[in-house]
């Protein structure tokens, strides 16, 4: 069965419309793709030049920074830094645990997106390619 002109100028049209929906779809997933790359970073920031914020919590919750004019010593003091301590230490690493975690899972949605953008230009190619398709038909046509 021959198709007629309008068949291909229809079809000419559709695929300039699928163009343009998967074009604007890439263009969501690329913003996609920045906001997650941004919040990698700002992550991988906070675990590379922070690692050294959990001694500092630690340091500054020590009986002489929480009473400083009163001179503590002895077993109640020892108690406490112990109490203090390990409070502090448990509260800084399950916190750099948890942006550990976090920063995995932006970084697997991010490989996830660019995936997904990948497959969106390779459709979009070949949509492109069924679009030169379809002109040249309606060019030999109407020569």
């Amino acid at each position: 069965m021959a198709y007629t002109l309008d068949y291909y100028k229809n079809l000419y049209n559709q695929l300039k419309c699928q163009i343009a929906d998967r074009n604007r779809h890439n263009n969501n997933i690329q913003n996609e793709i920045n906001r997650l790359q941004d919040a990698y970073n700002k992550l991988g920031n906070i675990k590379r030049y922070n690692a050294n914020n959990a001694d500092k919590v630690r340091v500054e919750a020590r009986l002489n920074k929480v009473a400083p004019n009163v001179n503590w010593r002895g077993f109640y003091k020892k108690e406490f830094d112990a109490v203090i301590n390990g409070r502090v230490e448990q509260g800084t690493s399950e916190f750099f645990t948890s942006i550990d975690r976090m920063h995995d899972e932006i970084g697997q949605a991010l490989t996830r997106k660019k995936n997904e953008l990948d497959t969106g230009f390779s459709s979009l190619n070949w949509i492109r390619n069924r679009l030169n398709d379809v002109d040249r038909t309606i060019r030999n046509w109407v020569n």
